[in-house]
């Protein structure tokens, strides 16, 4: 599966009261998924409707007909870091088409 992120969209960068060593990076992004998986909504199958109305459908990852797909999707990761050299005053998050600075 070659997945690779496209764009970056936000970074943040926080830091608990309670540990002032550990740093958490936030990123969130458009990545882009060539695979041969189709994400699909199924709906459950009823053999009498429910009582509440309400259809349920599960959101899963099948197997493509084709070898190839193209799919963009939104991605978000949470990175912890402890310790960081002294010199550190931001971080650069890259992608394949842009990057994000925010600074510490």
């Amino acid at each position: 599966m070659n997945a690779n992120v496209k764009f970056i969209r936000n970074v943040t960068i926080s830091r608990p009261e309670n540990e002032p060593d550990l740093m958490a990076v936030k990123a969130n992004g458009l990545a882009e998924i060539n695979c041969d998986i189709s994400p699909v909504l199924i709906p459950k199958k009823y053999s009498e409707a429910p009582h509440d109305g309400i259809m349920e459908l599960d959101f899963i990852l099948v197997p493509s007909e084709n070898n190839q797909t193209d799919i963009e999707m939104e991605v978000d990761i949470v990175f912890r870091v402890k310790d960081l050299p002294p010199w550190v005053k931001g971080l650069k998050i890259n992608a394949s088409e842009n990057s994000n600075i925010e600074l510490i």
